[in-house]
C-alpha cells in the first residue's frame, strides 16, 4: 500500500544528490511525535535522505502519516510494523518496486534504473527493512534468518530492529545463554552468504528510557559482497527524536575508479619539532652472526651428541594431541666422523 505523496514545498531541503544515496533507519515506537521529530530534523541537513526506513511506525486505522516530498510504502495489513518513505526526486530518477511477503514485519524495496547504478555493472539493488521481535518461545524471533540473508547476485542492504544480541555487534556485553542461542543462527546465516556488519562494534543504538535495562546494539545493518564497496558511512549523527532508539544514517556512494595515490605532505611537516628527535635517533647495530662453534653447541650440545628434533618417545602427549593419534618423530642422524687430512707430500719428499 502507498499513501498519496505531495510535492516538496520550497525550503524543504535539496533533492538527493545523484552521486550518493542516503538511507535513514529508525524505530518510531508507534509514536506520531517521534515520526514528526525525525522528519523535521531533516530540514537542518544539507540534503534530504533518499529513503527513510521505519520500524514500528505510527498507525491509525490502517493509515500511516504522510510527509511533504515523500511517498510511503508499507505492507497491506491493518497494522504494518515496517514502512518505507521514498523521496519524490528519487522516484523520478529510479524505479522503486515494493515487495511484500504477506507479513507485517518485513518490507523489501527493489530499486532499478536503465543505467548502471553508482558506477557499477548492476542495474538494480534491494533493501530489506525488518522488525524482528521475540515470539512466545524467546529462542525464536518473528523474522527467520533465511528471510533476511538471501544469497543474491546483486547488491543487497539488510537493516532493521532485529532485537538480537551477539558478540559481533556488542563485544563488551555479558551475554546469557539464551541470547547466544537465539542470535547465533542469524550470525551464521549472514556469514554463509558473505554479509558484512556495518555497525561499529559496541556503538549502542538503543538507550532504554525507563527501568534498569542496559543500552544495547539491536538496530543492525548488513551489506552483501556486491554492495559492500558502495558503503561510504554508517553514522548516528541525527538529533534525538524522543525514541529510545537512535536514528541511523547509511550512505552509499560511487566508488572512485581513479583514486589518487597517497603522497607524503612534506610541506605540512613540523620540522622544527622533529629536528631534535631525528638528530637523537641512532640506528642500532646489526646483531653479530653466530660463529661455527656457537652453532655447533646449539645443534649438538656440549657432549657432541645430536639433539632430537621431536619429543622423546616416552614424553606425555601434548594438549593438542589425542591419545592414540599418530605421531611422527624426526631424529637427525649423528654426523659421520671427520678424518684428519693426510699431510701434503711434495714430489721430492720421502714417503
Amino acid at each position: 500500500m502507498t499513501n498519496r505523496p505531495t510535492p516538496p514545498p520550497p525550503g524543504h531541503g535539496l533533492a538527493p544528490a545523484p552521486s550518493f544515496l542516503s538511507i535513514v533507519q529508525h524505530n518510531c515506537l508507534g509514536s506520531w511525535n517521534v515520526f514528526l521529530s525525525l522528519f523535521e530534523s531533516f530540514k537542518e541537513a544539507t540534503t534530504y535522505p533518499s529513503i527513510v526506513l521505519l520500524q514500528d511506525p505510527p498507525v491509525n486505522k490502517a493509515h500511516l502519516p504522510s510527509f511533504n516530498g515523500f511517498k510511503a510504502f508499507f505492507p497491506p495489513v491493518r497494522k504494518p510494523r515496517v514502512a518505507a518513505y521514498v523521496h519524490m526526486s528519487f522516484l523520478s530518477n529510479y524505479t522503486v518496486l515494493p515487495r511484500f511477503k504477506g507479513v507485517d514485519d518485513v518490507l523489501a524495496l527493489d530499486i532499478s534504473a536503465d543505467e548502471p547504478l553508482f558506477g557499477t555493472a548492476f542495474h538494480s539493488f534491494r533493501v530489506i527493512n525488518a522488525y524482528s521481535t521475540n515470539t512466545v518461545d524467546h529462542r525464536v524471533h518473528s523474522v527467520a534468518p533465511e528471510d533476511l540473508f538471501p544469497d543474491l547476485g546483486f547488491p543487497l542492504l539488510v537493516l532493521g530492529d532485529l532485537n538480537i544480541h551477539n558478540p559481533l555487534s556488542d563485544p563488551l556485553r555479558h551475554f546469557s545463554q539464551r541470547e547466544i542461542s537465539s542470535s547465533t543462527p542469524y550470525a551464521e546465516k549472514a556469514a554463509e552468504a558473505g554479509f558484512a556488519l556495518l555497525n561499529p562494534p559496541g556503538e549502542y543504538t538503543r538507550f532504554p528510557l525507563v527501568g534498569n535495562a542496559r543500552p544495547s546494539v539491536i538496530d543492525l545493518a548488513f551489506a552483501n559482497p556486491p554492495l559492500l564497496p558502495l558503503i561510504k558511512s554508517w553514522e548516528a549523527s541525527l538529533p534525538s527524536t524522543g525514541s529510545d532508539h537512535i536514528p541511523i544514517t547509511i550512505t552509499l556512494a560511487t566508488p572512485s575508479l581513479n583514486q589518487k595515490p597517497l603522497r607524503l605532505r612534506w610541506a605540512d611537516t613540523e620540522w622544527e619539532a622533529l629536528d631534535p628527535i631525528i638528530k637523537g635517533f641512532k640506528v642500532p647495530a646489526a646483531p653479530l652472526c653466530p660463529t661455527a662453534p656457537q652453532l655447533h653447541s646449539v645443534r649438538y650440545g656440549a657432549s657432541g651428541a645430536p639433539k632430537p628434533a621431536g619429543p622423546r618417545l616416552n614424553s606425555p602427549p601434548r594438549p593438542g594431541q589425542r591419545p592414540g593419534a599418530a605421531r611422527f618423530f624426526f631424529l637427525t642422524p649423528a654426523p659421520a666422523p671427520v678424518q684428519a687430512p693426510a699431510p701434503f707430500n711434495t714430489p721430492n719428499s720421502p714417503p
